[in-house]
Order: C-alpha cells, then structure tokens, then sequence
C-alpha cells in the first residue's frame, strides 16, 4: 500500500461537531468518546475507544491545554482517524480484525511512521495482546502517540541532527499531557 491520503471532513461531519460542541464551540475528551465509538464501532470489532484514549487524543491536539477541542483541531484529529481507519482495512490482509506484527509496521510506513526494530518491538509488546495481535483502537492510539512524540521531537530538533534536549519540567509535562 502506498502513503494513505489526508482525508477532508464532510458538511456534515462540521455540522455533527457543531451540534456536540454547543455553545462554547469545543469538545471535551467525552464528547469524543461518544462520537468516535458511534462511528467505528460500526466498522471493527473492539471494546471502544475508553475515556483514557479520547483524552490522550484530545490532550495530542489541546495546544492551550483546555482540555477541549476547537472544529479545527477536530478535523485534524478527524483526517488521522480516517487514514487510521483505510490502512487498517487495506493492511489488515488476511481479514482478522487485527494486525499482526508485520501488517502493523506496514500501516505504520503507509502513515508515513518508520521507526527502528527495537521500535517496533517495544511498541508491540505495548499495544498488542498476549498473542500479539493489534486491535484498531489500539493502532489508534499507538499511531497518535508516535505521530504526536515525532512531531515534538522535529520541532525541537532545529539543526536536524536526531538529537534534542528538554528541560526535565518540560520533558515531564509532555509525557504526561501526550
């Protein structure tokens, strides 16, 4: 599978958010669960997104640290669902529901995400089961994670030379709030 496009949000997609999002025009971490378990929970077979997901999500994209999100970063957020979503159904190959070890690092490359084998072998025995199987909502937030941890690395990383450093509050914060 080649890279996955960036989808766009639908008028209708901006006018469910509206809704949800009421007069302050944000939603918060619950609000999220809600609208992401009604929507792919129809397309996989997983428990749903839990409260500690939608509110990592959230957290990757709250850059004032309301604890909300404006429709912008919604549809930011809403584009790396739905590629999620295409590369797990194009690379889940043999139809399980899962990925195993070498679908998964082929939806990760067709995210744009290579990483080393160590990486890989960590982040496996982080987001997999017992049997090393993958579920979407696990390859959901581990994509969101790496994105997110890639991003913070590259904007710090001014000269491009792989190497960075942050201030231990710093570094602190942005693991916990990630």
């Amino acid at each position: 599978m080649s890279r996955v496009a960036r989808p766009e949000i639908s008028d209708d997609g901006r006018q469910a958010f509206i809704h949800l999002a009421g007069s302050d025009g944000e939603i918060d971490a619950f609000e999220l669960q809600d609208i992401l378990n009604r929507v792919f929970l129809k397309d996989f077979q997983f428990d749903g997104f839990s409260n500690d997901m939608t509110r990592g999500m959230v957290a990757m994209r709250d850059y004032d640290m309301s604890g909300k999100l404006g429709f912008e970063d919604f549809k930011k957020l809403w584009g790396d669902l739905i590629l999620c979503k295409r590369a797990f159904l194009a690379l889940d190959t043999d139809r399980s529901g899962f990925f195993n070890s070498r679908e998964f690092e082929q939806a990760l490359r067709a995210l744009g995400l290579e990483v080393p084998e160590s990486v890989l072998k960590a982040m496996m025995m982080r987001y997999s089961d017992r049997d090393g199987h993958v579920r979407f909502d696990d390859f959901v937030s581990c994509y969101m994670k790496l994105k997110s941890m890639m991003k913070i690395f590259k904007a710090k990383d001014f000269r491009n030379q792989g190497n960075v450093e942050f201030a231990k509050d710093e570094y602190v914060q942005l693991c916990m709030y990630s």
